[in-house]
């Protein structure tokens, strides 16, 4: 299903996310939804859940890990190549942001995809909520797919 850019995709109470022109919801469960771009070579996997802590860079480190370690992950050879970078957030829905870039191989039913990302952890530490994001893009995604990942993120807040 197509999107305009302001129809805002709801992913739990009071979190919604803004797509990018082009961009449609590939799959959504409950608190939880994924956006691609066009070709498919970017995808948006944002999760809202219950943060177990206050600190987004721990938060972050944990959901990484739990998201790339069962023998289900679609990510391998996750290669982290910054430590969490942290920052405050002025937006109502969540207060705090911790991100990691990062190489991985994504399992394919027709092989592996090498893709480079980014992690992100959004925090409210007054409601207990998080969202954890995965952006990532494969080589033949444009240069605007970074863009337009960054901008819907920027849209949770």
């Amino acid at each position: 299903m197509a999107l305009m850019s302001d129809d805002a995709v709801a992913i739990a109470q009071g979190v919604s996310v803004t797509p990018a022109p082009g961009w449609t919801v590939g799959h959504r469960g409950p608190n939880w939804v994924a956006l691609n771009n066009a070709d498919t070579s970017a995808q948006l996997r944002i999760t809202v859940k219950p943060a177990a802590g206050a600190d987004a860079a721990g938060l972050l480190q944990a959901d990484v890990d739990q998201f790339t370690g069962g023998a289900s992950a679609i990510l391998t050879d996750v290669n982290r190549l910054t430590a969490p970078e942290t920052r405050a957030l002025p937006g109502p829905t969540f207060q705090q942001e911790a991100s990691i870039d990062y190489t991985a191989t994504v399992v394919h039913p027709q092989g592996t995809i090498p893709v480079i990302g980014t992690f992100t952890e959004l925090l409210n530490p007054s409601t207990g909520r998080s969202a954890f994001v995965d952006f990532r893009q494969d080589s033949s995604a444009t240069s605007q797919a970074a863009g337009e990942g960054g901008m819907m993120i920027a849209s949770l807040q």
